[in-house]
């Protein structure tokens, strides 16, 4: 089960920085041994967290000393995230600057507090409040954060089997279509434009679509890249509770950015077709995976 986790870009760059460094068990991620590791002055004080540089490539943490441990153990991985991304110092990130700068080092918090491959080396226990309460003890942090974590951890794990059935029943259909010689045939020019619509989580950050629905009734042209506005303005539309057969998800390695259109990011449609197979007509495209893309 657990082999189904989609680890997604940013979890597995900090998971190449903790082993590089060393940091491969929980007892290793104490303020202490992180500071240590990644060479940042840790300092306690009466006000709120906030990191700062001092000089080049020297950085201190002012961590609020009125939180619990704990959370100031958060709050410190909140602001080495910002170093690492910000400061182009070589350590992992390069240096680019985005408008969602707070939501992507909150993302960075959940893996760098509870790392997957941390959890895959232990046995948890079969009952989930058993299991959150040791990933709390275990990993020193928040009972309310351990289960927001294991219940993201569920959601991947769930994402995975579904793509590993889909990649499934797109070899069976590869190989079916393989004796019809006439299948695959060339797109005409006359191709219909491609639709693109857009799903709001009404429960989350509204400001922006949680995922691209991308639609092409005729079929989409797999050899060629498909450029993709990400701020268009998009009708909204709901999504189903189970993706149809015609559907895939694209991931952020399927999508790379374009230097000369600025506000937009290429999807590798050969990428999707080689898990889905071609007869898809319409995908879906997370945010997550656009913001994974552009900023790594």
């Amino acid at each position: 089960m657990l082999n189904n986790y989609q680890t997604p870009p940013l979890e597995q760059k900090i998971n190449e920085l903790y082993q590089s460094h060393g940091i491969t068990e929980p007892s290793h991620l104490s303020i202490e041994l992180l500071a240590k590791k990644f060479n940042i002055w840790v300092h306690y004080h009466n006000k709120r967290s906030k990191g700062i540089e001092v000089s080049r490539d020297v950085y201190s943490i002012f961590l609020d000393s009125r939180l619990p441990v704990d959370t100031q153990r958060l709050e410190f991985l909140h602001e080495l995230c910002h170093m690492l991304r910000h400061a182009g110092n070589q350590i992992m990130m390069p240096e680019q600057f985005t408008k969602a700068q707070e939501t992507e080092a909150d993302r960075f918090v959940f893996y760098a507090a509870v790392p997957f491959f941390m959890i895959k080396k232990v046995s948890l226990p079969s009952n989930k409040g058993e299991a959150i309460g040791y990933i709390a003890r275990e990993f020193k942090v928040p009972f309310n954060f351990a289960k927001k974590r294991f219940e993201q951890i569920e959601d991947r794990i769930r994402q995975g089997e579904f793509l590993s059935a889909f990649d499934l029943v797109a070899v069976s259909r590869e190989i079916i279509l393989e004796s019809a010689e006439n299948y695959i045939t060339q797109i005409s020019s006359d191709r219909a434009e491609v639709h693109i619509k857009a799903y709001y989580n009404w429960d989350g950050d509204c400001s922006r679509p949680d995922t691209l629905v991308i639609e092409q009734p005729n079929g989409f042209d797999w050899d060629s890249p498909l450029n993709i506005e990400v701020d268009g303005n998009y009708e909204s539309c709901d999504l189903p509770p189970y993706l149809p057969r015609e559907s895939a998800t694209v991931l952020s390695g399927d999508l790379s950015v374009p230097s000369d259109r600025k506000g937009y990011v290429t999807i590798n449609l050969s990428r999707v077709s080689w898990r889905h197979g071609t007869a898809v007509s319409r995908l879906y495209l997370p945010m997550e995976a656009i913001e994974d893309a552009i900023n790594f």
